[in-house]
């Protein structure tokens, strides 16, 4: 008896202490799921949708996770730029009428502190989305129309847009390709990226003739950047081109050249020294490890398909590259000569898009000479740049 009753009391209070640590867990953790649930909602509502709401901690893991890669399908009511609105065609107006979200902002540059006007469209979602950049052509601002539905898509499937006007019309020493340009470009990717969820492994360029040509000078300078570049009618060799509209006197595009670059690039050196830094063609080479989509309209007497060609040229493997025989036979016959076969089939251009004429692919180049003149095929773009994502 004098055991047992010395073992009791042990018994008891281990089974008390027991019951009232339970006890204490239950009604300390009784509202934790509701406390939970609002701090979720009041993240969620905090996350970008405006300029000047910070986007989430991107050191947190599970915002590091790229999300899966939505379906997507070709937009049948829009086919080449051509048919859907001159590439002249400018107005905030018009804009806000396709798309009432649209916000018309101002970024600063990093490099003179001057703030530059730029479209930008975020739904505001809390997942992380593409960024898909849009660089207007050579004689056109920020407020270019071609573009629209560029953005109708981003709008479509939740991706962020933004066209930066990187200095305006080619037509100054701060346009045309310059470091102060090409820095717009960036500040850009860095407001979108401050003010919407954007996936960095999903960041994407495009743009059409003097847009292809800063698009290409944007991968060049910074190809840490940009998961897919989408090139179209690109101006590769400014001083090139500056020679080749001498036959066309009645083209502004030899003043704006001689505006920009401070001289007669065939009379300065310095002039022709400000061409050269400033043309993709003497930066492109195999060492960018970016995708990059070139396509040019065979018969483009504007920009002529010979800059598509070299610009290839500098990204392709050797063998692979087109020989001086070859590119003089498309310009002067704007057909592709019978020896020259497609390296592989073109899935992005649909049966309403114009008729590839040769599709030549090598690393991380694509090529595509198609039927048509200074243009841009939209389905084609977004297709291909879609299926981009860094790695």
């Amino acid at each position: 008896m004098k055991q047992k009753t010395a073992r009791m009391p042990r018994l008891y209070l281990i089974c008390l202490s027991a019951f009232f640590t339970f006890l204490g867990a239950a009604c300390s953790n009784e509202h934790k799921p509701e406390q939970n649930a609002a701090e979720t909602s009041a993240t969620i509502e905090e996350k970008p949708g405006k300029p000047g709401t910070a986007a989430p901690d991107s050191a947190t893991a599970t915002e590091t996770v790229s999300p899966a890669r939505k379906e997507v399908a070709r937009m049948p009511e829009y086919t080449t730029s051509r048919k859907y609105v001159s590439f002249s065609a400018q107005s905030l107006q018009a804009w806000q009428k396709a798309i009432p979200e649209i916000q018309n902002i101002k970024v600063t540059s990093t490099k003179d502190g001057k703030q530059e006007p730029a479209l930008f469209f975020n739904s505001g979602s809390a997942e992380k989305k593409p960024l898909l950049v849009v660089l207007h052509s050579w004689s056109d601002e920020y407020l270019q129309q071609a573009s629209i539905p560029f953005c109708l898509w981003a709008k479509k499937y939740d991706w962020v847009f933004i066209q930066p006007n990187y200095r305006g019309i080619f037509q100054t020493p701060e346009a045309m390709g310059s470091e102060l340009a090409i820095q717009d470009i960036v500040d850009a990717v860095n407001y979108a990226k401050k003010n919407a969820n954007v996936d960095a492994s999903r960041v994407y360029v495009t743009g059409a003739s003097g847009g292809g040509m800063g698009s290409l000078l944007a991968v060049s300078h910074h190809p840490e950047i940009w998961a897919g570049v989408a090139a179209w009618v690109p101006v590769v060799d400014i001083l090139d081109w500056y020679k080749y509209n001498a036959k066309f006197p009645s083209r502004k595009y030899r003043k704006q050249i001689v505006a920009a670059a401070g001289g007669d690039p065939t009379q300065s050196e310095k002039a022709a020294e400000e061409t050269k830094k400033r043309s993709p063609i003497a930066h492109l080479s195999q060492k960018i490890n970016v995708p990059i989509y070139i396509a040019h309209g065979i018969k483009d007497i504007l920009v002529p398909p010979d800059h598509a060609l070299r610009a290839f040229n500098l990204l392709a493997n050797e063998d692979d590259r087109f020989t001086e025989e070859q590119i003089n036979y498309i310009l002067k016959n704007q057909a592709v000569p019978p020896s020259l076969k497609s390296s592989n089939a073109e899935t992005y251009f649909g049966p309403a898009d114009p008729k590839v004429h040769l599709v030549r692919e090598s690393g991380n180049v694509k090529l595509v000479l198609f039927e048509g003149v200074h243009d841009l095929v939209y389905n084609p773009t977004l297709l291909w740049l879609n299926e981009q994502q860094k790695r």
